[in-house]
């Protein structure tokens, strides 16, 4: 999500586009997981803007947006400070692959196992999460094994 003061020109739209973001003054979270797939998209769309504050802060890059001094990226969730809007950033999308693995026969605790059946029932990218493979059980190389 593009993170904007609720008085950016931009944060009535639906949608932003990279392309809508060219110009505008840059808040990076430091710690911000798409920081460089974002540099290489934005180069790639020759979409520039000054990165005008840093911070590994979320709530200071939340207050930043909040003056108008520029937008961040930012999930969803972490965007609740009541002058910023939340909106999504759209062409070309950012999206990632997260992986969940478990160990067949290794006890888990009761959290683990809700986390798992939460996820395997969720509708991800439209469609059913899947077990994607099972290994065989082959015991641990030497340099592996417990001690």
């Amino acid at each position: 999500m593009i993170a904007l003061s609720t008085e950016h020109r931009l944060a009535t739209q639906s949608e932003i586009k990279v392309t809508d973001l060219g110009g505008e003054p840059y808040l990076e979270r430091t710690n911000c997981e798409f920081g460089i797939l974002g540099d290489e998209v934005f180069s790639r769309l020759d979409v520039d803007g000054e990165t005008v504050y840093r911070s590994d802060r979320d709530d200071w890059v939340l207050a930043m947006a909040a003056t108008g001094w520029g937008y961040a990226f930012m999930p969803k969730h972490l965007i609740t400070h009541p002058a910023v809007v939340a909106i999504p950033l759209t062409e070309p999308e950012f999206w990632r692959e997260v992986c969940l693995v478990t160990v067949r026969g290794r006890p888990h605790s009761r959290a683990v196992g809700a986390l798992v059946q939460t996820a395997m029932k969720m509708k991800w990218l439209g469609g059913p999460a899947r077990a994607l493979r099972s290994l065989p059980d082959d015991p641990l190389p030497d340099d592996l094994s417990a001690p």
